[in-house]
């Protein structure tokens, strides 16, 4: 799973028809040491972007590293998480990067 969409990087500057992809998901549970109503859940997740998919297709780690573009208003989120939700965190994470307000003409890849 993927987006295509135009990155704002800040100062001005725009990178049009980006790829991201999100390479880490998870739910984490804060306040462990309490239950029920005082422990909350976040989803969190890390965004790396890419100029084009053959970026991001690279074999060599050390290589697609040096391609990624850093932005870091979208980098990583965390954001709540319901436990009663039937969705993957991957799905959930991609529906909340496409409402992110530094993305434009946002498209699944």
């Amino acid at each position: 799973m993927a987006i295509t969409a135009d990155v704002d990087l800040g100062n001005g500057a725009t990178a049009s028809s980006c790829y991201l992809i999100i390479p880490q998901a998870y739910v984490k549970k804060f306040r462990p040491e309490k239950d029920g109503e005082n422990a909350t859940y976040k989803l969190i997740y890390d965004v790396s972007i890419y100029q084009n998919k053959a970026a991001a297709d690279t074999h060599s780690l050390q290589e697609r590293n040096r391609k990624r573009l850093s932005c870091r208003a979208i980098d990583h989120f965390k954001i709540d998480y319901d436990v009663t939700t039937t969705d993957n965190p991957w799905k959930l994470a991609y529906t909340d990067l496409k409402t992110n307000g530094s993305l434009s003409s946002i498209a699944d890849a």
